[in-house]
């Protein structure tokens, strides 16, 4: 009898010692994920939102306004997502309430991420479809739209937050826990996330349907124009990369026994995301010129211009040379 009982005491320390192994493994990997795709996103978004800032045709199109704000977004995200998932993995003794903080921001992130890509949809569609129209309902409105895009993503985290605090005491809050505890992990958070990912998908749906359409009327479409059917086709993929790990993880809850599960969709979303910047910035030509011409033209005029200060003053003796060339280059 005492023999049984200490194979039983044996065999739970051994579960212990796995699930402990598990969430360190769970928690590392989500952790360097997030941190990876932080670093990417935030050197491409400062590379795009720089040039978009300095050139004022693109800095005026409501396109590249999204644009800004979606990979502003993409990049506190991520870097949120590092930040809860370290106390995670380093079990850091905090209070609950730094966590019931950065996680509903997360979450505020990340559902302005997914209306920042509704709101472009819409904006091209309404740009194709109805270009006579496009200044009247977009051009004038943009800051309005923009200002009730954020009451909307802000409404969830907030009131799932004040429903959380109702239930609990002060003490509670304020007790320190390693676990970097969810405050939106309850019932009622989750369907309204998931409904609104389900509304945003199905008017992203709607806007490309009708984008498609108005290309194969004008004629877009054809066999010998591929780039636009393959923009239509990379967006698409993306966007399901992006959606539906999202909709499994959320309807999943809290199930801790499909960890494995929760870690794919992690990484899917993550890598969907990370490709945001290239996908809805670098492809666009107009944008990679001005990128290319902003960041690399003045640089690479500069090294040609002391090459050839260097190379005059070897031969001739020149002490200064200035290469007007390369300076209203640089400067236009």
């Amino acid at each position: 009898m005492v023999y049984s009982f200490q194979q039983q005491r044996a065999f739970i320390g051994a579960m212990n010692d796995s699930n402990e192994t598990s969430d360190y493994t769970f928690n590392a990997v989500k952790t360097s994920v997030y941190l990876i795709d932080f670093i990417v996103t935030a050197v491409c978004s400062h590379a795009i939102i720089s040039t978009v800032q300095q050139e004022l045709e693109l800095k005026r199109e409501t396109r590249y306004v999204l644009l800004c704000q979606h990979l502003i977004c993409s990049s506190i995200y991520f870097a949120l997502g590092t930040l809860t998932n370290g106390f995670r993995l380093f079990k850091l003794n905090s209070p609950r309430i730094i966590c019931w903080i950065l996680l509903p921001v997360q979450i505020t992130f990340a559902q302005c991420i997914m209306l920042t890509l509704t709101l472009m949809s819409l904006n091209a569609c309404l740009a194709i479809c109805w270009p006579l129209r496009y200044d009247s309902l977009v051009g004038f409105a943009k800051k309005k739209i923009i200002v009730i895009m954020w009451i909307i993503v802000v409404q969830n985290p907030l009131w799932s937050v004040i429903f959380q605090s109702l239930n609990v005491s002060l003490a509670y809050i304020l007790e320190k826990d390693c676990s970097c505890p969810n405050p939106m992990n309850g019932f009622a958070s989750r369907q309204i996330g998931i409904a609104f990912i389900l509304l945003c998908f199905v008017l992203i749906v709607i806007s490309y349907c009708l984008i498609y359409r108005e290309g194969r009327r004008s004629g877009h479409f054809v066999s010998s124009n591929v780039q636009a059917r393959n923009t239509i086709l990379i967006h698409g993929i993306q966007l399901s990369f992006f959606i539906l790990p999202v909709l499994i993880s959320l309807g999943l809850g809290k199930k801790p026994n499909l960890r494995s599960l929760k870690l794919v969709n992690t990484v899917i979303f993550s890598v969907a995301q990370c490709l945001s910047p290239v996908i809805y910035g670098l492809r666009c030509k107009e944008l990679r010129n001005k990128l290319a011409s902003t960041n690399f033209c003045c640089t690479f005029k500069q090294k040609r211009k002391s090459a050839g200060m260097i190379q005059l003053h070897e031969i001739h003796g020149i002490g200064t040379v200035t290469d007007t060339g390369s300076n209203w280059i640089c400067n236009s």
